[in-house]
């Protein structure tokens, strides 16, 4: 089958790149013979290009200007004249849905074709007028959706004006940070105590992230029988003083190993081997790439009750959906280092794991119109 991917990819720099590039290896794997149609260079985008290498064995065509009429008029003509079999949009904000939204009508004339959108988001959360206008082409201009988030559907249904297929898919996992690699290595090349046991709190720090909650839970005096250490790795977004005054009144600052500065990729993998468990201590609904990074490095995690986070993590299979409170987040660390829970939770991390393979998502795709 021949599949064209419209969609953000190489030279561009950004998750979403990645996510294509592999959702077309995965495509061929599969059999298929796949082209990745992207947006040409201009100064816009300057900013956002790959210094990497183009993509072994990935043919990237650059076409789409994403503000151009006639730029859409053309791309859809050359998805014409290539005569695939599907075309699969990867949706990503309402900015999009107009370039998109346009390619798509064009080729209503093409019955043959089937238009499937992956969709992560349609409405977000913060969303604006034009979020909730602009949508409208595009989703009625598509013969199906793969959603790879839950919840998603009803917002699509907002825009259609008939029912199309829709199926769910778990995001797969997208982490360009390379392997876990022994937890001694990564203690020596991190500098840290190889004595101590680390809780690792990973990416850029804001409000609702709830590191607060993790330092409030960290004085509690049954941790300190466990010689356990808050390992905290990210970049701070709003205001430092306030968690150097938390951390002061909590009196536990023996207990944090603070690298708050921007973490290169090449040393995330480190941080996350050094790491007992993955700690997510959100006080907002908000979705995270840091639990897949988990499930990729195959770590236990403790997430709160929080809609996107505890709907992909087991409560004691992987690790702990707790209430987002000091005490319910002290309850769980204690449990996880009285019972020896880690080894327990790793082992059904890999297992959950396969839900967020690359072939879940195209068997999902394949079988969209069945």
């Amino acid at each position: 089958m021949k599949v064209i991917i419209i969609g953000t990819a190489y030279p561009y720099r950004s998750k979403v790149s990645v996510f294509n590039h592999n959702l077309a290896r995965q495509l061929m794997a599969d059999g298929n013979d796949v082209e990745i149609i992207t947006y040409r260079y201009d100064g816009m985008r300057s900013k956002k290009l790959s210094g990497d290498s183009s993509p072994e064995n990935l043919k990237i065509t650059q076409m789409i200007n994403s503000i151009s009429p006639m730029s859409w008029r053309k791309t859809a003509n050359y998805i014409k004249k290539s005569l695939p079999d599907e075309v699969i949009f990867a949706y990503t904000d309402s900015r999009s849905s107009v370039c998109m939204g346009n390619i798509a009508q064009k080729l209503n004339v093409c019955s043959q074709i089937k238009r499937v959108a992956i969709v992560k988001d349609m409405i977000p959360d913060d969303a604006n007028v034009l979020d909730r206008f602009l949508p409208y082409k595009f989703a009625r201009n598509v013969d199906g959706f793969v959603c790879v988030n839950k919840g998603i559907a009803e917002d699509i249904e907002h825009f259609e004006k008939d029912p199309k297929p829709k199926k769910y898919s778990n995001m797969p996992i997208n982490v360009p940070y390379g392997e876990r690699i022994p937890r001694a290595i990564a203690i020596e090349e991190l500098s840290l105590d190889p004595d101590c046991r680390y809780l690792l709190f990973f990416g850029y720090i804001r409000p609702y992230k709830g590191l607060d909650l993790l330092i409030d839970a960290l004085a509690d005096a049954r941790l300190r029988k466990y010689n356990v250490k808050l390992l905290v790795a990210g970049e701070f977004k709003d205001n430092i003083q306030t968690y150097i005054d938390k951390i002061r009144e909590a009196n536990v600052g023996e207990f944090l190993e603070m690298r708050t500065e921007y973490i290169n990729n090449r040393d995330v993998n480190k941080y996350f081997s050094v790491a007992d468990m993955v700690v997510q201590t959100y006080k907002k609904p908000k979705e995270s790439g840091v639990t897949q990074m988990a499930y990729h490095f195959e770590k236990p995690m403790l997430v709160t009750n929080m809609e996107k986070l505890a709907d992909i993590v087991p409560n004691g299979v992987v690790g702990y959906v707790v209430e987002p409170n000091a005490q319910d987040i002290a309850n769980a660390i204690v449990d996880f280092y009285e019972n020896n829970r880690r080894e327990e939770f790793e082992r059904n991390v890999a297992i959950e794991k396969q839900k967020f393979s690359w072939v879940n998502l195209t068997k999902t795709i394949e079988t969209l119109f069945e």
